[in-house]
């Protein structure tokens, strides 16, 4: 799984590595959650320490630090933060007496802040750093993942699940101009890589290629197409070559 990064609050964060959240924890399971609400925290080393302390002792210590893997200690110290908040949260509402006018200034509030238009579509505002990309998606928030250098960027790009992240290269074309039809479109192809995808596992990248070719052709045209065909063969062995060096295979 992706480090999930929320974004820094300015300069004094900026450089520090964010994580999380590891998993979405529900404030109750018998309750229908409303919306996932996301906190990044700025913690110090002791802060760590004393969060997963207390987090594996409430599991008996089990299994040992030594045998956890890094998202096991992540879900510790995120569980120990976001169910201390939880409870706190329940204990205030107790306690708690609002006004039915009150109610409903805050429910409009949080209509605001809180929710969507059904079906409203939401453009990626990605932000880029040192060989990684921040983007937004539809189930785990903001994620940071890796950018590779051969990505062409995601600005434009919708909003979705984690899973269709994709990173596409330069896309890799080849015509024919025709007398008749004029530019024919022959091939588009491209490097490509959706590395969280799980129906369709892609542990590598791959060339995403569409090729088309539908024409009723004078043989002038025709040997146009096929001096394009030849460019786009060409060009295809080139651009497969650069996916096998990719992958740490032999062209």
């Amino acid at each position: 799984m992706a480090d999930l990064s929320m974004p820094s609050c300015g300069d004094d964060t900026a450089p520090l590595p964010g994580f999380g959240p590891t998993d979405v924890i529900p404030a109750d399971e018998n309750a229908e959650p409303f919306a996932v609400v996301q906190v990044a925290l700025t913690l110090t080393r002791d802060q760590l320490r004393t969060a997963l302390a207390i987090g594996h002792a409430e599991l008996a210590a089990e299994p040992s630090l030594a045998d956890m893997g890094v998202l096991d200690v992540r879900r510790e110290v995120e569980g120990y933060l976001a169910v201390g908040a939880i409870f706190e949260l329940e204990r205030e509402a107790d306690a708690m007496r609002l006004s039915a006018e009150l109610t409903a200034e805050l429910d409009a509030a949080i209509d605001r802040a809180y929710t969507r238009p059904a079906g409203e579509a939401r453009a990626q505002s990605p932000r880029y750093r040192d060989g990684t990309v921040i983007l937004d998606t539809l189930d785990h928030g903001e994620v940071a993942i890796p950018e590779p250098a051969w990505c062409t960027g995601h600005d434009g790009e919708l909003v979705g699940h984690l899973v269709d992240v994709t990173h596409n290269g330069p896309p890799v074309k080849a015509s024919a101009n025709t007398h008749e039809l004029g530019l024919v479109e022959i091939m588009t192809a491209c490097i490509s890589h959706a590395p969280h995808a799980v129906e369709q596992p892609e542990p590598h990248p791959v060339l995403s290629l569409h090729l088309d070719v539908t024409a009723d052709l004078s043989p002038a045209d025709g040997r146009q197409v096929a001096q394009g065909l030849r460019v786009a063969s060409l060009r295809l062995d080139r651009a497969l070559a650069e996916v096998a060096r990719l992958r740490g295979e032999r062209p």
